[in-house]
């Protein structure tokens, strides 16, 4: 991106990642409707950990859910929390909060007191989407 070119966010993309994200959660919590709290299990290269999702909120077309990832290699490094909103009825999911931090911008001026990205929103949601790739590779359902 041009130093000079001001950042416009791409909603095709973001709302193509929020969609990915909703598949791929149904397909790694199919009982989520009818299950509060699930735990779901994984390995890799001896390593062992757990991703906790709790539903937070449920309301007529929305869910809040908190996921909470727990591993051995957490020791060393900060393994992050996310809070997602889940839309059932557009079928999307997407990033309301990581570690605390919450309500993000679509765009942010840069540079900026905290130094986030112009993109941040879309980079959470894209990180999220990388993270449950990984649950779908290598974990197994409790």
């Amino acid at each position: 991106m041009d130093s000079k070119t001001p950042y416009k966010a791409n909603l095709i993309k973001q709302q193509k990642v929020c969609e990915r994200n909703f598949h791929k959660l149904m397909k790694l919590l199919p009982d989520l409707e009818n299950n509060d709290n699930l735990v779901l299990s994984f390995y890799l290269a001896g390593w062992e950990g757990q991703a906790r999702f709790q539903v937070l909120e449920r309301a007529p077309y929305t869910t809040v859910l908190h996921v909470n990832l727990d591993a051995a290699w957490g020791q060393w490094l900060k393994l992050p929390e996310f809070r997602i909103r889940i839309y059932r009825d557009v079928r999307m999911a997407e990033i309301i909060s990581v570690n605390k931090d919450r309500h993000f911008k679509a765009i942010y001026p840069y540079p900026n007191e905290k130094m986030l990205m112009p993109d941040e929103k879309e980079q959470l949601n894209q990180l999220f989407s990388e993270w449950l790739n990984f649950c779908l590779t290598h974990g197994l359902n409790n």
